[in-house]
């Protein structure tokens, strides 16, 4: 158990499986853990209630999509800083994927449709579908 979540939503691990980055919603914040000493080692402050965390397929970069203002942060790995902020999201939720290129992420919005982000100018593209109202 690690101390210092208050709402612990979603985590990812890079691939040497020495760090986890969690979305801790109920700070605002993406809390970097170190596995071996199984503590928090700092916190990025992000948008409001995080509540996705994808790290990029070149371990480079974490996708966080912010419900609570309809943003998804982009952090730097080796930097541990937000390099930009992405608005007009619907309630981003904790899917967020990324093409074989490495160019293109996806993230799912709250009504199931597809926003889908440049990653070199961090800016949404296109949106693919929406759910109908059921």
């Amino acid at each position: 158990e690690i101390a210092g979540f208050k709402k612990l939503r979603a985590i990812s691990v890079t691939p040497d499986g020495k760090t986890i980055f969690a979305a801790n919603s109920g700070s605002d914040t993406i809390a970097v853990v170190d596995v071996d000493k199984r503590v928090i080692a700092s916190t990025i402050a992000v948008g409001k209630e995080p509540y996705g965390a994808a790290l990029t397929p070149d371990a480079k970069q974490v996708y966080v999509g912010n419900l609570g203002d309809n943003t998804v942060s982009v952090i730097d790995v080796a930097s541990r800083k937000v390099l930009a902020n992405i608005s007009g999201f619907d309630e981003p939720r904790q899917a967020i994927a990324f093409s074989a290129d490495a160019k293109t992420a996806y993230v799912l919005n709250k009504d199931l449709s597809i926003a889908k982000v440049n990653m070199v100018h961090h800016r949404i593209e296109s949106t693919i579908g929406a759910a109908p109202n059921l």
